[in-house]
C-alpha cells in the first residue's frame, strides 16, 4: 500500500507539472500571437501613417504648386497685360481729343502701335491659356506623326507680319517630309514660343530653325541675331526658381513667360535644351527630343 501511496504522489507531481508546464506553453503561444499581433497592428499602423503623411505632403505640394501658379499669374498679368492695355487706352484717348491737330503721320504711327500692342496681348494670352492648360499633370497626351517642316511653316505664317515690319528674315532649313513621331501639341508651342522670343529680341537679320535626326533623338535649333543674353539671364532661365517677369531682358518684353512654357513642356515630354548666346551676338536654343 505504501509503494502505491509514492506512485501516486510521483503521479501527482508529474500531474501538476505537466499542468504547470502546458499551461506555460499555452501561456507563452498566447503572449507569442498577442505580441505578433501587436506588432502586425504596428506595422499596418506605420504603414497608414507613412501613407497618410505621404498625402498630405502631396497636397501640401500640389498647394504649394497653386500658389505658385497663382504668384505667376499675378506677375504676367501686371507686367505684360496691364501696360499694353493702359496704351492702347491712353493712344485711343489722345487720338480722339486731339485728332484734329494731329498730321496723318503721326495718326499712322499711332494707329501702327495701337495695332503693335493689341498683337502683343493677343499673342500673350494665348500664352497664358497654353500655360495653364498644361499645369494639369492628369491631361493625356498621345504621339502621333507630324511634319517638322510644316509646323515651322504655320508657326511662321504666325508671325509674317512683325518679321516683315521689323525686316527680319524667316528661315526654315528643316528638310520637307521630316517626319517626327512625337507629342505635336508642345513641341509646336515650343516652337511658337522660341520664335516668338527670337523675334521679340532681334531688331533686324535673321531667325532659323533647322535641326534633324540624331543617334540620340531629334536636334531642334532656333537661332537668332538679335542683342543676346548674359550667363546671369541663361542662368536665371535655367533655374527651377526662374522668376517670372517678361521685361527681364534689357527691359524689353516675351523672354519670362515664353520660356516658362518651354521649360515646362519639354519636361512633359522628356526633352532637354541648351541655351548659347552672347550679348550683341544672338542666341540659339537647341532642344533635343528623345526618339
Amino acid at each position: 500500500m505504501a509503494f502505491l501511496s509514492i506512485n501516486d504522489k510521483q503521479v501527482n507531481i508529474i500531474t501538476q507539472s505537466l499542468l504547470v508546464l502546458s499551461s506555460a506553453i499555452v501561456i507563452y503561444f498566447i503572449i507569442g500571437y498577442t505580441v505578433k499581433k501587436i506588432i502586425i497592428k504596428q506595422k499596418i499602423l506605420k504603414l497608414l501613417i507613412e501613407r497618410r503623411t505621404r498625402e498630405i505632403q502631396q497636397k501640401n505640394e500640389e498647394l504649394e504648386k497653386n500658389n505658385l501658379i497663382k504668384t505667376r499669374l499675378i506677375s504676367i498679368i501686371s507686367h505684360d497685360l496691364i501696360s499694353p492695355l493702359k496704351y492702347i487706352h491712353f493712344t485711343t484717348k489722345n487720338l480722339l481729343e486731339n485728332k484734329a491737330g494731329l498730321d496723318q503721320d503721326t495718326i499712322d504711327e499711332m494707329m501702327t502701335e495701337v495695332m503693335n500692342s493689341s498683337k502683343e496681348l493677343e499673342l500673350i494670352s494665348t500664352n497664358i491659356l497654353n500655360w495653364i492648360k498644361y499645369q494639369n499633370e492628369n491631361r493625356r497626351l498621345i504621339k502621333e506623326e507630324f511634319d517638322l517642316h510644316a509646323i515651322v511653316n504655320q508657326i511662321f505664317s504666325i508671325f509674317k507680319g512683325i518679321a516683315k515690319q521689323k525686316d527680319i528674315e524667316l528661315a526654315n532649313e528643316f528638310n520637307t517630309g521630316m517626319i517626327l513621331y512625337q507629342y505635336m501639341e508642345p513641341i509646336k508651342i515650343v516652337l511658337y514660343n522660341l520664335t516668338l522670343n527670337a523675334l521679340n529680341f532681334t531688331e533686324k537679320g535673321k531667325i532659323t530653325v533647322s535641326g534633324g535626326k540624331t543617334s540620340k533623338g531629334i536636334l531642334i535649333k532656333v537661332e537668332d541675331e538679335g542683342i543676346g543674353m548674359s550667363n546671369e539671364q541663361i542662368a536665371n532661365i535655367m533655374s527651377e526658381q526662374f522668376i517670372v517677369s517678361s521685361i527681364n531682358v534689357d527691359k524689353r518684353k516675351g523672354n519670362g513667360l515664353g520660356y516658362l512654357i518651354i521649360k515646362d513642356l519639354l519636361k512633359l515630354v522628356d526633352a532637354k535644351f541648351v541655351i548659347k548666346s552672347k550679348k550683341n551676338k544672338g542666341t540659339k536654343v537647341t532642344i533635343l527630343l528623345p526618339v
